[in-house]
């Protein structure tokens, strides 16, 4: 799958760069995908409209 290779390069490309994490939002109906097919892990997280 073509987005899947994408989030792959862009998880190479911050980890040669030393970043430790990265981070993706989504809506629900995205979550399989980002979660099985891209390997992202559920995490609890806060968001603050300023």
């Amino acid at each position: 799958m073509r987005v899947s290779r994408l989030v792959a390069a862009a998880a190479a490309n911050a980890r040669a760069a030393g970043c430790d994490w990265l981070h993706v939002d989504f809506e629900p109906h995205l979550r399989d995908y980002y979660l099985d097919a891209c390997g992202f892990r559920p995490t609890d997280a806060g968001l603050l409209r300023l």
